[in-house]
């Protein structure tokens, strides 16, 4: 079960690429495009996390479901796959409503 999150992440990414693919509304529309716009909103998300650690305002929950790897202090493995889920499940939104 230590896998189980990174797990459905990983499988609803796989989700939004063949939405993507179908529709072609980020990486298979404009790929350098996605690629920037996504690096840059999960750099700025990290920020927002970070800054929400420095705080106190979030801090990582003990999880059975989690891997248990923290890449710093309050920040566990999942968190920029999950903000990388976000970005490209927005992305896909809005590609899809341009369509």
């Amino acid at each position: 079960m230590q896998f189980a999150y990174l797990g459905v992440l990983l499988f609803s990414l796989a989700g939004m690429v063949i939405i993507d693919y179908r529709w072609k509304t980020a990486f298979f529309r404009d790929p350098r495009k996605a690629a920037l716009l996504s690096a840059g909103c999960v750099v700025a998300l990290l920020c927002w996390d970070g800054l929400g650690i420095a705080t106190g305002t979030f801090v990582r929950g003990d999880s059975p479901y989690m891997v248990g790897i923290d890449l710093a202090p309050q920040l566990p493995l999942e968190e920029p796959v999950f903000l990388f889920f976000l970005t490209y499940l927005t992305m896909n939104l809005t590609g899809l409503l341009r369509a």
